[in-house]
C-alpha cells in the first residue's frame, strides 16, 4: 500500500512538475543542490561535534569530572560522525530519487504531448467533417430552395 501511495506521488508530482516547466534535467539538478547541501550541513555538524567535544574534554582535564567529561566529549563527536553518516546517506537517497523524478517527468511530458497531439488530430478530422456536412446541408438548401 505503501508503494502505491508513493509511485502516486511521485506521478503526481511529476505532472506537476512538467506542468510548471520543469525537465528531467533541472528535477535532477536541485536534486544534485539538495544532497550537496545535506553534505555541508553534515560536513559542519562533524565539524561542530569533533570542537564541541575537544572543549568538554578540555574543560574537564583535572577535575574530578574528567572521565564523564572524556566520555561526555566522545559522545558528542560519534554524533557529530553519525550526523555525517546519516546526512550523506539522505543526500545519496535524493540523488536518485531526483533521477526517478526526473524520468517521470519526462515520461509524463511525453504523455501529455502524446494527448495534445491527438486531440489536435480529432480536432481537425472534426472540422473537416463538419465543414462536409455544412457544404452538403447547403447544396440541399439550395436545391430545395430552387425546386419551390
Amino acid at each position: 500500500m505503501w508503494k502505491h501511495r508513493t509511485l502516486a506521488a511521485v506521478a503526481a508530482s511529476s505532472l506537476g512538475l512538467f506542468a510548471w516547466g520543469c525537465n528531467s534535467e533541472q528535477v535532477e539538478t536541485g536534486a544534485e543542490a539538495t544532497a550537496k547541501g545535506l553534505g555541508k550541513v553534515g560536513a559542519a555538524a562533524e565539524s561542530g561535534g569533533k570542537a564541541a567535544g575537544e572543549k568538554i574534554k578540555e574543560a574537564g582535564a583535572g577535575t574530578k569530572f574528567e572521565k564523564a567529561a572524556d566520555k561526555t566529549g566522545e559522545v558528542m563527536e560519534k554524533g557529530g560522525e553519525k550526523t555525517k553518516e546519516v546526512l550523506d546517506k539522505a543526500g545519496e537517497k535524493v540523488k536518485e530519487a531526483g533521477k526517478s523524478v526526473g524520468q517521470a517527468v519526462d515520461k509524463a511530458g511525453e504523455k501529455l504531448k502524446d494527448a495534445k497531439d491527438k486531440a489536435v488530430g480529432e480536432i481537425k478530422s472534426l472540422e473537416s467533417k463538419a465543414a462536409a456536412e455544412i457544404k452538403d446541408l447547403k447544396s440541399k438548401a439550395a436545391d430545395a430552395l430552387k425546386k419551390d
